[in-house]
């Protein structure tokens, strides 16, 4: 058992508030940035501007759809493929606030329960402040042709402050909830 900030922390303690939220805050600057890389060369490439745009709705058909897929494409491998393959349970966030993901057992979470997690969970559903929650979003408009408008936007906002409310509350997050997972102290 280790002492930080005059706690008991034990490998598989609730992961403080405070180390989860700067997690967040460096996955969600990470994570949008990585996943803005290949929609900002693909606008780039179709314009010769020299600006960077993320807004899929921008693009002519069909390299907004392209855009999209590859922007939600690059934010699976940093959301999901690195906490599946690369660091077991961490994103880089998670990694250097030495937190990480596990299942309510305190095991590995299955790639399924990972995937849920990271990609319907984090990714969309409360993606609201995240890149691949925008693109989701944006590609919702283009199929819709505008007709949902900004209303998936703000039922991301919804989702995402409950799930803020529900960590604050009780230490998980709905995205924890819906898929049987913990975030907790400890590297593996």
């Amino acid at each position: 058992m280790k002492k930080k900030n005059n706690q008991a922390v034990t490998p598989d303690s609730p992961a403080p508030l405070n180390r989860r939220t700067f997690a967040f805050l460096l996955d969600w600057y990470l994570g949008s940035a990585f996943s803005a890389v290949p929609v900002g060369i693909l606008w780039n490439m179709r314009t010769g501007e020299t600006v960077i745009n993320t807004d899929i709705t921008l693009f002519e058909a069909p390299y907004g759809w392209l855009a999209g897929l590859l922007g939600l494409l690059f934010g699976a491998v940093y959301y999901y493929v690195v906490p599946l393959k690369v660091w077991r349970g961490q994103t880089l966030g998670k990694r250097l606030m030495d937190i990480r993901i596990t299942g309510e057992d305190g095991n590995l979470l299955s790639a399924g329960s990972l995937a849920l997690r990271q990609i319907v969970g984090v990714m969309i559903l409360e993606g609201s402040f995240l890149m691949t929650g925008q693109y989701a979003a944006q590609m919702l408009t283009m199929l819709t042709r505008g007709m949902v408008g900004k209303a998936p936007g703000y039922l991301m906002l919804g989702l995402f402050l409950v799930s803020v409310w529900l960590v604050y509350r009780g230490g998980k997050a709905a995205h924890d909830i819906w898929a049987g997972s913990k975030v907790v102290s400890g590297k593996l």
